[in-house]
């Protein structure tokens, strides 16, 4: 009854405090959401099969959409060339939010992937302090979950084959924590 009234009587100022209370709800679920545990699951789903499908089902619904719009606007358009002209910068823009996307998306995917192959790299190194600081770096990876299916079979093939040839106690430790991660997986 309450916000029947506040309606009648203003309902900009109802409109404008329900935006502003669904703002703040968002703001402070986008600074308590894991993104990292969210970005792998989506990771994962997108590069399954499901994912592709997915994928593949946006498009082609987002693409039959558009077309129609596209040639609704140009037969109905009393100037062809700006009806054609407002088409292709629609495209362009979708185009650009596309790329745009699609960096935003694989950048952070790329960095960790870059990073996760150094960390490997250092596995092999001479200098003691190097190997155990990529076990440990390695092995949080794994306990916080952020590494594919795939890597998380090689660190261990990696884990356990170094097991076998490392002489130093503290790096075979910390290979046994890494090791106890890459089995609950």
């Amino acid at each position: 009854m309450g916000t029947t009234l506040m309606l009648a009587w203003n309902p900009k100022l109802v409109g404008a405090t329900l935006i502003g209370i669904g703002l703040m709800r968002f703001v402070y679920w986008v600074q308590t959401t894991n993104w990292p545990n969210r970005w792998l699951y989506w990771y994962k789903f997108f590069n399954g099969s499901q994912g592709k499908l997915a994928i593949a089902v946006v498009t082609g619904g987002f693409g039959t959409i558009s077309s129609y719009m596209a040639l609704y606007i140009w037969s109905n358009a009393e100037n062809q060339w700006l009806a054609t002209a407002l088409i292709l910068q629609g495209f362009g823009t979708f185009l650009t939010l596309g790329l745009l996307a699609w960096q935003m998306f694989d950048l952070p995917r790329t960095k960790q992937e870059h990073q996760y192959q150094e960390w490997v790299s250092q596995l092999s190194d001479v200098n003691d302090l190097k190997r155990l600081m990529a076990v440990e770096n390695l092995s949080n990876l794994l306990q916080q979950q952020k590494l594919t299916p795939t890597q998380n079979q090689q660190l261990s093939n990696y884990f356990h084959l170094m097991l076998n040839q490392e002489k130093n106690i503290m790096i075979r430790q910390a290979i046994l924590k890494g090791c106890q991660f890459s089995t609950q997986m």
